[in-house]
């Protein structure tokens, strides 16, 4: 006969699995009812068919009657004892599971394979759900400060391990005899290697936060002042702002009161009648040579230029008044208003322009 193959582990695989299935317990989601029933079975130290004085497999006509016979026993009006209102509670709520097939055999379950146990997930919830708050807070507390001591060890171990790897890393370098271009770099590295302590008992939680109260108690006084010289800072920068603010309004408001420039009417000069006696006409021979000519031209243009450039004469308080009747007289928009100002005055339109000018101006 010939050799017989050895079976492969791949195919022993679903077999194994299979069996792992059948022999771990079954997971199944409980529900309030459950957890009802889990409290009732702790609560009442005995076995409910005991309670009712029936037989494990009695019909559900046997449960009434003997729910009706202990009712009017147990009942507080008819009970004495201090806990009659907790035995007839205990009564109802157990004949609130016999009488329902599903939860009797929910019970039934429990006779036989007891509450769940610390393995089972259930076990933790039922005992957090009968916690305070106050014993809530302490359990939430103790497992953060586990938590944290935890990770603060790893966080330890791990820098030690890369170290560890790093130290024998170098000392390989070294055994093999070549020098490499960071040679001087892990020289210096060895040099300041910083030194890690182990964690202690002041690196837990209680007294980390402990410590951080006092330095927070402490600094205080220090972060109260900054905060105050904060807000003074604020409040000078938010003046600061508001005045300029206001000062450029101001700015914008003068410069729109300033007075408009507004178009001169088209000016209409009189004619005025040169008259005989104050005309000078120049004369000349009309045989006279051209050089005569000009030079007499030139004569009377001298004599005309220095008539103009004699200056004007001031202004006397009796022609400012003048000067202001006058504009009185002839309001803005009169045609050639200046013109008959100044032919008021006795002076010249530009004389009088200047005044206005200057007393603008002022």
């Amino acid at each position: 006969m010939g050799r017989s193959r050895p079976v492969p582990r791949l195919r022993l695989l679903p077999p194994l699995l299979a069996l792992l299935a059948l022999l771990a317990p079954r997971a199944r989601a409980w529900d309030s009812g459950d957890l009802e029933l889990f409290d009732l079975v702790e609560e009442v130290p005995r076995n409910f068919y005991d309670f009712l004085g029936v037989q494990q497999d009695a019909s559900s006509a046997d449960i009434r009657k003997a729910y009706r016979k202990l009712s009017l026993i147990l009942h507080p009006d008819k009970n004495k004892d201090e806990n009659a209102e907790t035995q007839f509670r205990q009564l109802v709520a157990i004949y609130e599971v016999l009488k329902d097939e599903q939860r009797r055999q929910r019970y039934d379950d429990i006779l036989i394979n007891g509450l769940p146990d610390w393995r089972q997930p259930v076990f933790y919830y039922r005992r957090v759900r009968k916690m305070s708050n106050a014993e809530l807070a302490l359990l939430l507390f103790i497992i953060l400060t586990v938590g944290h001591y935890a990770v603060v060890w790893s966080i330890y171990l791990e820098k030690q391990l890369d170290e560890l790897l790093s130290r024998k890393k170098r000392e390989k370098k070294k055994k093999t005899g070549g020098r490499s271009t960071d040679e001087a770099k892990l020289a210096a590295l060895d040099k300041n290697e910083r030194v890690l302590d182990k964690p202690q008992w002041h690196d837990l939680l209680p007294c980390k936060l402990g410590i951080w109260f006092c330095l927070t108690v402490k600094a205080l006084p220090q972060l109260f002042q900054d905060a105050r010289q904060l807000y003074v800072e604020y409040k000078e920068t938010k003046t600061k702002a508001k005045e300029d603010a206001l000062a450029k309004a101001e700015l914008e408001t003068l410069q729109k009161e300033k007075k408009p420039k507004v178009k001169k009417p088209k000016s209409e000069f009189p004619v005025y009648t040169v008259l005989e006696s104050s005309a000078y006409i120049p004369s000349y021979d009309h045989g006279a040579s051209i050089e005569e000519i000009e030079e007499q031209m030139d004569d009377w243009l001298g004599g005309r230029n220095r008539t103009q450039k004699k200056k004007a004469p001031e202004w006397a308080e009796e022609d400012l008044s003048q000067l202001t009747r006058s504009m009185v007289k002839f309001p803005g928009g009169t045609p050639g208003r200046w013109e008959k100002i100044a032919h008021e005055l006795g002076r010249s339109v530009a004389d009088v322009s200047s005044l206005r000018v200057a007393l603008y101006r002022e």
